[in-house]
């Protein structure tokens, strides 16, 4: 007997709901069947009345359809037994709205917001940060250019993994924006029943493509919504997801993740760094998509067609609070995985180098080139030499004019055109960075050539002992001579982090919208000639490349650990794009860099400690900065 009749027998047999198996109750929510179409004189709808019939349905996540191919908003549903005469009298049929109602929608004004005591924009202390018209670029692209698909049988090198590590690349600088405001931390998502605080009302001008070519706002969310089961279409079949089945899907991760299997994971993991990509990939096409489904349509869970909110789609998403609560929930799944691994051994990655706190130097471009105007040609390396090099290698030189402890930012004002919605004009703020270069003195003390990769990254001092809040800011490889004292540099404009070449000036942000013409052009390619296209548009906005810090001054840890680069597939020379975050240009390339992404802060520290983890190595050095918040300083195109 098929599953289908047997479970239309147990229909026919049972006498209440309760009374179905497990297997048929799954068989109707995936098959979407309407189980009572022809039953409207069972005993189920004759003991009950219609409110009651229908909490028992929703208990188990069962919603009347009729599966169609082409099922109306309005599509009517048969009345229960109850309702027969009452319907019979007014000749009315329920339809799918009268039994299934969406939450109460948002009160918006004639500008685009609600009532400023609802929502004020200008009290929102991330509202700047979240809407970055660059950064919402960047997440759109890195969706584009790291597909989850397959394309000739053959996914994106590391993909699930890489899924993991941008968004949690995201989230640290997220959060350390949030920690300079003396903000709280973002709070994970982690319950599925208690209402949500978060609101959401998207800007005025920010639109989506309706059905008819015309544009229409993405709805808002006021707060206090919950989790609710929600009806959707996908290629013409109406797909019911339930806040059940995305409890039972996380449950069945962790437990997976904590070493049992079952149907869905037959296998155990072995706990090994090369199953990052597995575990990425399964917390991104299972848990991550359906949550974000259920999000996206909060406002609508019940409406077919309904438009969904910012959360459905990555062009908008970064702009609502509700992204980085979900995301920071998914980030701690996949750390939890981390943690099983333990903490990394690295003798086997410390090349016969030295780089000491001193030898890290940072100074200002503007002011470089005050003093050595030709130094831009090789970045200042002969000059550096000269200056913190030679007889001048042991010397502490943080006392030099040229040098600084201090990154700077401001906050700059443009005018700013909706190029991918309806070409209003809207003046904004956004960040930007005084541009800097990195210097790090290194000894060689081997007879032979060391290759070395510089690993930089920085963190808020009182987060130092959280993986997951430190900043990778650049990556870049040296061969250092046999027993060489040498000084290396580096561009921050050419950091692996960003987008290059590096966007300063309003044309460049702008150059890597997607307008309808281009989404046009686009839409004539296939997922993987797509990711190729517009590779090299995908990358860290410059402008957000260090956190604004405070106008006193934030303090950070600045830390570099000197990796052996001779076959960790690190590139020496600068790629457009970002090779860091967007993986190879071509669909087929490997991941520059063969180490686990975030390395080396991919596993739990040693005792949960950061001195304690990187204690003694002479490949490891670290010194503490201040990013500082300014009215104005130089700016180098």
């Amino acid at each position: 007997m098929s599953i289908a009749a047997r479970c239309y027998s147990e229909v026919h047999e049972s006498g209440h709901l309760s009374d179905l198996s497990k297997l048929c109750v799954r068989h109707f929510k995936d098959s979407l069947k309407n189980i009572f179409e022809e039953r409207t004189s069972s005993p189920w709808t004759k003991r009950k009345k219609r409110s009651e019939f229908q909490e028992e349905l929703d208990r188990y996540g069962i919603v009347q359809f009729v599966k169609r191919d082409n099922l109306a908003e309005e599509e009517e549903v048969p009345p229960a037994a109850d309702d027969l005469k009452k319907t019979n009298k007014t000749n009315k049929k329920l339809s799918l709205k009268e039994i299934f109602k969406d939450p109460p929608q948002v009160k918006i004004n004639a500008d685009g917001w609600p009532d400023r005591n609802v929502y004020d924009p200008s009290l929102d202390k991330m509202f700047w940060w979240r809407n970055d018209p660059v950064l919402n670029q960047h997440h759109e692209h890195w969706h584009m250019v790291m597909p989850s698909g397959e394309y000739k049988g053959v996914t994106k090198d590391r993909e699930g993994e890489n899924f993991i590590y941008m968004h949690r690349f995201m989230l640290a600088r997220y959060d350390v924006n949030r920690w300079c405001l003396g903000m709280d931390l973002v709070e994970p998502l982690v319950d599925y029943t208690t209402p949500i605080p978060e609101s959401f009302y998207p800007p005025p001008f920010l639109s989506q493509e309706s059905r008819g070519n015309t544009r229409i706002p993405f709805p808002a969310r006021p707060p206090y919504q919950v989790f609710r089961d929600i009806v959707t279409k996908v290629d013409n079949t109406e797909i019911i997801f339930t806040v059940q089945e995305l409890t039972d899907t996380l449950n069945e991760l962790e437990k997976w993740i904590d070493g049992k299997t079952d149907l869905r994971h037959p296998y155990r993991l072995n706990l090994t760094d090369d199953e990052a990509t597995k575990v990425g990939s399964d917390i991104e096409i299972v848990l991550h998509n359906i949550g974000h489904n259920m999000l996206g349509y909060i406002m609508h869970p019940y409406t077919i067609n309904a438009p969904p909110s910012v959360l459905v789609g990555a062009r908008a998403g970064t702009r609502d609070p509700l992204f980085w609560r979900w995301h920071r929930h998914l980030d701690n799944i996949y750390l939890k995985w981390q943690f099983l691994l333990g903490p990394r051994n690295y003798s086997d990655d410390i090349p016969p180098i030295t780089i000491r706190e001193k030898d890290l130097i940072l100074a200002f471009t503007d002011e470089l080139i005050k003093v050595n105007e030709t130094g831009v040609n090789d970045t200042w390396v002969k000059y550096a030499n000269e200056t913190f090099g030679g007889e001048n290698f042991d010397k502490d030189v943080s006392n030099l004019p040229v040098v600084t402890k201090t990154l700077e930012t401001k906050m700059k004002i443009r005018d700013y055109v909706w190029l991918e919605d309806g070409m209003d004009k809207e003046r904004i703020q956004y960040l930007y960075p005084r541009d800097w270069i990195w210097f790090m003195r290194v000894q060689n003390n081997s007879p032979k050539p060391a290759t070395v990769t510089f690993r930089v990254f920085i963190c808020p001092i009182e987060l130092v002992d959280s993986t997951v809040h430190w900043v990778e800011i650049d990556k870049f490889k040296r061969t250092i001579g046999p027993y060489e004292k040498t000084v290396v540099s580096q561009k921050c404009d050419e950091a692996v982090a960003i987008r290059k070449p590096a966007q300063k000036t309003t044309e460049q942000m702008d150059a890597t919208t997607l307008p309808e013409w281009r989404r046009s052009e686009l839409d004539k390619l296939n997922f993987a000639e797509i990711a190729e296209e517009i590779f090299c548009d995908c990358g860290w906005p410059y402008n957000l490349i260090i956190p604004r810090g405070s106008k006193l001054g934030s303090k950070f840890k600045l830390f570099v650990y000197a990796s052996d680069g001779t076959n960790d597939l690190v590139r020496t020379d600068t790629q457009c794009g970002s090779v860091l975050l967007c993986g190879g240009e071509k669909w087929t390339d490997k991941i520059p860099d063969n180490k686990p992404l975030g390395y080396p802060f991919d596993r739990p520290l040693k005792d949960g400690s950061f001195y304690k983890n990187f204690e003694g190595m002479d490949n490891v050095a670290f010194t503490d900065i201040t990013i500082k918040w300014v009215e104005d300083f130089p700016e180098v195109l």
